[in-house]
């Protein structure tokens, strides 16, 4: 495993730092991924596209096969997990994230298919709050299917999506983290997004941080070990 420094998690974006239009005089089909500005909440070197039939800005960085793909909270967007992007990216990982459309689960599919459009092989999901219940509900769903899930406290049940493992068929590697006095999704929901009958998959934390909040606690260089690990694994390392 690559030794990654501990770097904040929490990096937002305000309404000036929205993507401005495309410069080409092209016109694409609205589901073709096409360039724009990249916003200034991005860190260096990052692409930015709009992709899918529900125009999603995705943010994509770094290069390689092994994709990992963030899906921010329902107060966040696609800067919410720029210091990660720039963390794994460093580590030899394709990242991305996107912004949120009308339809959570649309915008992630739209945001892997442009990670895969760039040359991500495999991909690894990670979500935080909404993010994280629609990394789960949707995993069952992508063809072909990831080959990791990390939630950061995920609810189970998130724009109608089941994000319950006991409504999912997906049966990659799974990892639920959660804080066990979160009082926006109780612990023990997400617990029901793991898996009963195998208690690697969730790890409960003291505290009451909730998503990418996590990070911020005094657990969080261990919870960033935790997915270091998992994400080396999921991709064969």
């Amino acid at each position: 495993m690559v030794a990654l420094p501990l770097i904040a998690a929490l990096a937002g974006c305000d309404a000036s730092s929205e993507p401005v239009a495309a410069t080409s005089s092209a016109a694409p089909s609205a589901a073709a991924p096409r360039a724009i500005d990249t916003p200034d909440c991005a860190p260096d070197g990052t692409r930015a596209v709009v992709a899918g039939t529900d125009d999603t800005v995705v943010l994509t960085l770094g290069e390689g096969a092994k994709g990992i793909v963030f899906a921010p909270q329902s107060n966040g967007n696609f800067c919410q997990w720029s210091d990660q992007m720039v963390r794994y990216a460093a580590a030899g990982y394709r990242v991305a994230s996107f912004g949120w459309g009308a339809d959570g689960a649309e915008s992630l599919k739209d945001a892997v298919a442009a990670i895969r459009d760039e040359g991500a092989e495999d991909v690894v999901l990670v979500g935080a709050s909404k993010g994280a219940g629609v990394v789960a509900g949707v995993a069952d769903d992508l063809d072909p299917a990831p080959v990791g899930v990390i939630a950061l406290s995920p609810g189970v049940k998130v724009d109608d999506l089941d994000a319950t493992s006991a409504g999912s068929s997906y049966t990659g590697p799974l990892l639920v983290i959660a804080s066990v006095s979160d009082g926006t999704v109780n612990a023990s929901e997400s617990k029901q997004v793991a898996r009963a009958d195998d208690p690697s998959t969730y790890v409960e934390l003291p505290g009451g941080a909730h998503g990418v909040s996590i990070l911020l606690t005094d657990t969080g260089p261990q919870v960033l070990e935790q997915m270091d690990t998992f994400v080396a694994a999921a991709f064969g390392a």
